[in-house]
């Protein structure tokens, strides 16, 4: 088999740049744009006489990723390793910004390398000058002949010397074309994501004995970045239970923790979240399933990325405990600006440990390293990147699949490493929105949340129509209002229901604007009837109940929930609704996982999507359930894009928590305005006394 180098130089022919099967599984399984994971089976022949993978789906060859060569001979041992041409360890084996290998075949793809780039030329002259410096194997050193150089001339004439000297300083690896292109154009295309079968046949090959999974949530949709089915998936230790007498036992399988990221989206201070870790262990424990309702939940953390809320303690246990440490999450969760923060640097207690590796490093030979740069064949994990105090972090961007293979940065001279992982697949709402406006779907930074009143037949609209809140109010009493606070990047506006349906199906010209794709209207379907079961009178009458009030003698009560889209966020609803009205029909009830299987005919479609999709109970759980003497619950019925995308948890009542637990800092006491009574009586007066 004849086996050439993707990072082999551009002026070879396309024809010869061929890979062998071996190398091809040992790069990665995550190539862009090909939703194939590469199996150790071998391929089969269809009817038409095209390779397929065992999953059915064309092979890499198929799509012209990698030219195809007949193998020359089978003699190559299995398990052997392949060693990169000469010259070829000048570029990156990857790419620092998405894990990519190196790659000359397809300039659109991840992982190519553009040598004309000012970046990469800075950094090929930079590394053939250490190899020229490296002493070889018998101790001598190749000196640097001296080239006449051509005089260069200016734009005014003007003769001028080249320089030739090189920075001392380490230049770090440049990133491939598409990361470049993704931080200075904002433009790229999102790879195929893996799924998580793939994620547990990566930390299968972990050269570890010893593994920890980190699976990262996004407090934005919490909890349906979730996946129910992690610990059978990835063959993780069991978790204990919550009787006392337990004891956890002995398993060399990989543990978990869960780490809900983007905290700060959720309370402006750390005191204020971490009083909600309470009900979101209640709703992660709901959507763990049945037979996880009685685990303990002491391995949840909440942090914030940009305000380093408990990254401090997570990055010193990281470094302690060593070993492979694995991010795993759907895309967009914030797993690469966590791995920034979480990854242990070469500072303060860890700087010794580093400097004596850069001791070591200098003492072996640049040569003998690229020489000895093999990559076996049977290896599903592409190799780690060179340790190095700061290394170069992973690419945080806003396109869903930025991170194109699996990103390993060792630390603590081979003590451990970090590794990054490509974004599990999250939804698909962004099929049913306009090309440019796909970004809007991402929610950078908390946005400027405003209160919307909806009354009778009134809808709430976000995006233009991407989805449509009705609510089930009685026209008959238009006292009776619900108030919606809309956590989203999108725009909201309110308007009459027959206006919105319009909007929402492009059947009529409303003057609203829309991110809606072209016939995606075609595709809206009513996801099911939310009722509002969580009860905030406490936290919304406050100022009443405080002056001496009981609340449960007020004439009202106040109910609220959020409801979730995938993906972008949520929508918190709150309505009142007075005692006077009693209920014509039994009151809802809390019901387990087993009766809404049981009862899987009689459940809403909403409701149904949400179970198998994201594992939670969107009317049960943690949610405050009416009693005997309790009233009719508000409704409301939402429409989205073939009725998925949506789900609901408890109120978390963000709203008031912005509103009443803003840091005393922050709010600025107005200057007293100046009485005005008696003023000009009191100016005649004086105006006496001066005379």
């Amino acid at each position: 088999m004849e086996i050439v180098s993707r990072v082999c130089r551009l002026s070879r022919p396309a024809c010869l740049r061929t890979i062998s099967p071996g190398t091809l599984a040992s790069a990665s399984r995550f190539i862009p744009h090909v939703g194939l994971r590469l199996s150790r089976r071998p391929l089969s022949t269809d009817t038409a006489g095209v390779q397929t993978s065992p999953l059915g789906t064309p092979s890499l060859l198929d799509h012209g990723q990698i030219p195809f060569q007949a193998p020359r001979s089978t003699s190559a041992p299995r398990g052997s390793a392949v060693k990169p041409p000469r010259g070829a360890g000048k570029l990156p084996v990857s790419c620092p910004g998405c894990g990519a290998l190196t790659q000359d075949v397809s300039p659109d793809e991840a992982g190519f390398y553009t040598r004309s780039r000012n970046t990469v030329k800075k950094y090929l002259r930079a590394v053939e000058h250490e190899a020229r410096q490296a002493p070889r194997q018998d101790g001598t050193v190749e000196e640097e002949l001296p080239q006449e150089q051509p005089a260069l001339v200016n734009e005014d004439g003007e003769h001028f010397e080249r320089n030739p000297s090189v920075p001392n300083t380490p230049i770090p690896p440049p990133v491939c074309d598409r990361c470049h292109h993704l931080t200075h154009d904002s433009r790229g295309v999102p790879i195929a994501h893996p799924s998580i079968e793939d994620i547990a046949d990566s930390i299968a090959e972990s050269p570890f004995s010893k593994n920890y999974v980190y699976h990262v949530l996004d407090a934005a949709d919490f909890p349906m970045s979730l996946e129910p089915s992690i610990y059978k998936s990835l063959s993780l230790a069991k978790p204990r239970s919550q009787n006392r007498r337990s004891q956890h036992p002995f398993s060399s399988k990989p543990s978990l923790s869960f780490i809900i990221t983007r905290s700060d989206l959720l309370a402006p201070t750390k005191e204020m979240v971490d009083r909600m870790m309470p009900k979101l262990n209640s709703i992660l424990r709901t959507s763990l399933g049945r037979r996880n309702q009685k685990i303990r939940l002491g391995n949840v953390h909440l942090v914030s990325s940009k305000r380093g809320w408990w990254t401090k303690d997570i990055k010193e246990s990281i470094w302690k405990r060593g070993g492979g440490n694995w991010l795993v999450g759907k895309f967009n969760v914030g797993k690469s600006s966590l791995f920034e923060v979480l990854f242990p640097k070469g500072s303060g207690d860890r700087a010794p440990v580093y400097a004596e590796l850069q001791q070591q490093q200098e003492m072996d030979s640049i040569n003998d390293s690229i020489l000895n740069n093999f990559i076996p064949e049977t290896s599903l994990l592409p190799p780690p990147q060179p340790e190095v105090p700061f290394p170069s972090m992973p690419l945080v961007s806003n396109l869903p699949g930025t991170t194109a293979s699996p990103i390993r940065l060792p630390f603590g001279n081979k003590r451990g490493e970090l590794v990054d992982l490509p974004g599990l697949n999250r939804g698909g709402l962004d099929r049913f929105v306009r090309e440019e406006d796909k970004l809007e779907l991402v929610m950078e930074h908390r946005p400027t949340v405003m209160q919307y009143k909806i009354g009778p037949g009134q809808s709430l609209l976000l995006g233009g129509g991407l989805v449509r809140i009705t609510p089930k109010l009685d026209e008959n009493d238009p006292s009776t209002i619900m108030m919606a606070y809309p956590f989203v990047p999108l725009k909201a506006h309110v308007t009459s229901t027959e206006k919105a349906i319009g909007a929402q199906k492009q059947q009529l010209g409303t003057g609203i604007d829309s991110i809606l794709a072209e016939q995606a209207g075609e595709t809206m379907a009513s996801a099911g009837k939310f009722s509002l079961q969580t009860d905030v009178t406490k936290s919304r009458a406050g100022p009443v109940i405080r002056a001496g009030a009981d609340a449960a003698k007020l004439p009202f009560q106040v109910y609220a929930t959020d409801i979730l889209i995938e993906g972008v966020g949520w929508i918190e609803l709150v309505c009142q609704v007075r005692k006077t009205r009693r209920t014509s029909h039994p009151p809802v009830e809390a019901k387990s996982l087993e009766e809404h299987h049981s009862t899987a005919s009689a459940v809403p479609k909403a409701e149904a999507v949400s179970i198998e999709s994201t594992g939670f109970i969107p009317f049960g759980g943690s949610m405050t359930v009416p009693d005997a003497e309790s009233l009719d619950l508000p409704e409301v019925e939402i429409f989205s894009p073939m009725g998925k995308f949506v789900g609901q948890r408890p109120c978390l009542d963000v709203w008031q928590t912005w509103n009443t637990g803003k840091p005393q800092k922050q709010i600025r006491s107005a200057r007293p305005r100046k009485p005005m009574s008696g003023a000009k009586k009191h100016e005649k007066k004086l105006h006496k006394a001066a005379l």
